[in-house]
């Protein structure tokens, strides 16, 4: 999925949030489960609080934490 940029006065702005992914989203672009990436945090691959934070239901995970474990996102 290709993300809309931010822009500012026509200039392009980077946002904190640019780097953040569901588990979901994460799952579809590296081709895994999403009881995957729950195992990862069980075992602390993935650090709750550095690498993902849980908003009620919802899971996120940093793009670096992703390509730290799992190697760069496939191409698709």
């Amino acid at each position: 999925r290709r993300q809309r940029q931010m822009c500012i006065r026509d200039r392009p702005v980077a946002s904190p949030f640019d780097r953040l992914l569901s588990f979901a989203d994460a799952t579809e672009q590296w081709g895994l489960s999403e009881s995957t990436l729950r195992k990862a945090v069980q075992y602390k691959k993935l650090v709750e609080g550095v690498d993902v934070q849980k908003f009620g239901k919802q899971w996120i995970v940093t793009r670096d934490a992703m390509a730290r474990e799992y190697g760069p996102a496939p191409q698709r």
